[in-house]
């Protein structure tokens, strides 16, 4: 959603940041490319996805969250995908039936969660290239839909988001709530 009042099943969730404000730094371990920060992806567009692999919604937005990848290969583009509070033994297991083509960070301690004050799962930012939030969803979002590419194109052209623009929720239930 454009950074505005969220609407979920839960009520209205308040983006945690205003429109331009600048992300949050992260810098964490990878299942397997080594240590990730937000700075490694300097000039791209990132989608910074928040999620743990007990979310039903969650584990069912990565394949999404793949072929977005796929369709933006080549481009000024990354995802980083956040898996929160579980150990690395458990996620490793879930990719490895399931693997993605971006790297998976693991935020153990939640220390990333709590900067970027993510509450609900899934929680996904969408940042310019210059690493300013520019769009906010909580639940997930449908990642097939055209609109996305349409957003992003413009932000990797250097545009502000339009302001009508959201990212377009997927049809199933809304977020769960981290433990």
């Amino acid at each position: 959603m454009l950074l505005a009042d969220v609407k979920t099943a839960r009520g209205a969730i308040d983006p945690p940041f205003p429109a331009g404000t600048p992300a949050p730094a992260i810098a964490l371990p990878t299942l397997d490319h080594g240590a990730r920060s937000l700075a490694d992806a300097a000039g791209r567009v990132v989608v910074v996805h928040f999620f743990a692999t007990w979310c039903e919604p969650c584990r069912d937005e990565m394949a999404g969250l793949s072929r977005l990848s796929r369709r933006m290969e080549g481009r000024r583009f990354a995802i980083l995908a956040i898996d929160v509070g579980e150990v690395e033994v458990r996620v490793r297991r879930f990719f490895e039936a399931a693997p993605v083509p971006f790297p998976i960070l693991l935020d153990e301690s939640r220390a990333a969660m709590k900067a970027w004050k993510v509450d609900a799962f899934p929680s996904t930012f969408v940042l310019d290239g210059t690493h300013a939030i520019r769009l906010f969803a909580a639940g997930p979002v449908d990642w097939d839909d055209p609109a996305v590419d349409r957003i992003l194109g413009r932000l990797m052209d250097g545009a502000a988001p339009a302001s009508n623009d959201v990212l377009p929720p997927e049809h199933t239930e809304t977020g769960s709530q981290p433990q």
